[in-house]
């Protein structure tokens, strides 16, 4: 499957590694600029160094909101985006570009924590169980049909 990896920081960096470890062809990558931010050094390992190791384009982006991203999108014909910890919101005509959609990994057990750093307010709220769901975008945050969840 033609793949495109929406990603930032350590948390995406591990998603595209399994993503390069499996069969499928990652054929774009899209992440952040790389930030300074006292919370974004924590854990910054580079989506864009990765993808670069392996020869595949990158793209850098705030928001993926503009025509030249979806002309290099469009042009990539993949068949599915994945996404994990992209930090603002994907539109639809982006999410639902591919044939099988587009595929968030959510570092919570939804419904519960949607939203931004669930794993945080988890904590704060004392939960005994933490998980990861991957779910399939659509127009609500972090509600799409889910396909997967470990705790």
């Amino acid at each position: 499957m033609r793949v495109v990896m929406f990603g930032y920081q350590t948390w995406g960096h591990r998603t595209l590694q399994a993503l390069l470890d499996s069969e499928h062809d990652v054929v774009l990558v899209v992440t952040h600029p790389k930030s300074e931010h006292a919370y974004e050094k924590i854990w910054s390992d580079s989506v864009a160094d990765l993808a670069e190791e392996h020869d595949i384009p990158v793209l850098i982006r705030n928001r993926p909101d503009d025509d030249e991203l979806l002309e290099h999108l469009t042009a990539a014909r993949p068949d599915i985006i994945v996404a994990n910890n992209w930090r603002t919101w994907i539109p639809p005509h982006i999410f639902n570009l591919p044939h099988h959609g587009t595929l968030n990994i959510h570092d919570s057990l939804l419904p519960k924590y949607a939203g931004f750093s669930p794993l945080i307010w988890a904590l704060i709220n004392g939960e005994t169980e933490v998980g990861v769901t991957a779910h399939m975008m659509d127009d609500e945050l972090d509600a799409g049909d889910i396909v997967r969840q470990e705790a």
